[in-house]
Order: C-alpha cells, then sequence, then structure tokens
C-alpha cells in the first residue's frame, strides 16, 4: 500500500509512505503509557519522558540510536 505519490513503489514494503512535504510521525507516549501497552516486538514508539526513540525486542523496551 502507499500513500502519497510515489513514483516507484517499493514492492516488498507492506505500506510506502511518500511525501516531499511532510514525515512520518510516530506514537508519542510517556514511560507510564508505554509500560500500560500490551508490547509486541517490532513495535517503535517516540517516549516523551526521556525524549528517544525505542523499540520492543526480545521482550524489552530499548533505545534506538
Amino acid at each position: 500500500m502507499t500513500i502519497g505519490a510515489s513514483a516507484a513503489p517499493a514492492t516488498s514494503a507492506s505500506l510506502d509512505l511518500a511525501s516531499t512535504t511532510g514525515a512520518l510521525l510516530v506514537s508519542r507516549l510517556t514511560t507510564t503509557q508505554r509500560d500500560a501497552l500490551t508490547a509486541a516486538n517490532g513495535m517503535i514508539i517516540y517516549n516523551t519522558t526521556t525524549a528517544t526513540f525505542q523499540g520492543f525486542q526480545a521482550g524489552v523496551w530499548t533505545n534506538l540510536i
């Protein structure tokens, strides 16, 4: 699926975002809100408490650099 105009969408992607005027905005949660999730491996959030992007892998949240 492609959202936005894309000359050549990525055929191996489930979702292809294309824009020259905007960007992807991921979910912004506090640490408390994050910890209340039923997390699944592969989730990505922006933690507003620590001002870091975090991903859930192997049962734990880790900072993404």
